[in-house]
């Protein structure tokens, strides 16, 4: 899917979330089975899974709350309902932050975005896989040389602060650096339109999951409203 799809998925999912929440948790569950689908049509089984597995918890926690007076030791029930709420906008938002950085920048030089935007949206949005797939090789060489052992850690937890603060520094430091020679590299600071490889432009596909998202938030809000009205 192109970026504005995403980028209308998301705002819709957002509006939906908020002015449909008179309409209870029929509205929520509704944008979110539209969002699953959403994941589906663009090939992200695995995020679709997931995502369908943690709505599915959250449903079965819902009727038990509901219908059998279930309450919950950990989690309120407050937050089970907020997660609900919010699950087709972490959906579509997660759709939009895992898009390829390449996409992104296409689609912001094409609306005419300053450089500093496009450099601040890309770094932020390559902050977090960046910084777990840091924080994966760090566990994985501390398990590699026996310093990751429960007694280890117990023994010495300073030490082991200290051996996993240093490699992050030290990678925080080497991604900075490589992000700055290759916005160089790629003509950031050049002044001028840029022209990008990974160029997705909007196919009648799109549009079509455009319009569903509209419809879906439309139909999600005005729910709400009436029931409000009858409220």
């Amino acid at each position: 899917m192109a970026v504005p799809v995403k980028l209308v998925a998301l705002v819709c999912a957002i509006v939906g979330t908020t002015c449909g929440s008179v309409a209870g948790p029929a509205g929520a569950g509704a944008l979110a089975v539209v969002a699953l689908a959403f994941l589906a049509a663009q090939g992200r089984w695995r995020l679709a899974a997931g995502g369908a597995a943690v709505v599915a918890v959250l449903g079965v926690l819902l009727a038990l709350i509901r219908f059998a007076g279930l309450r919950m030791a950990v989690f309120s029930e407050f937050h089970v309902l907020m997660f609900w709420n919010l699950s087709p906008v972490f959906l579509t938002g997660w759709a939009l932050v895992s898009t390829p950085p390449g996409e992104l920048s296409s689609f912001l030089s094409r609306v005419g975005a300053p450089t500093a935007v496009i450099l601040g949206v890309l770094v932020t949005f390559r902050f977090f896989p960046t910084m777990r797939a840091a924080v994966s090789a760090t566990a994985a060489s501390m398990r590699n040389r026996g310093l990751a052992e429960a007694g280890s850690v117990a023994r010495h937890p300073l030490r082991t602060c200290e051996y996993v603060a240093v490699p992050l520094l030290l990678r925080c430091v080497q991604v900075a650096d490589q992000l700055a020679v290759s916005a160089t590299a790629r003509g950031a600071d050049s002044p001028g339109a840029r022209g990008s490889y990974h160029v997705r432009k909007l196919d009648a596909r799109g549009v079509a999951w455009m319009a569903l998202w509209l419809v879906a938030a439309g139909a999600v809000s005005i729910g709400g409203a009436l029931m409000d009205g009858v409220r």
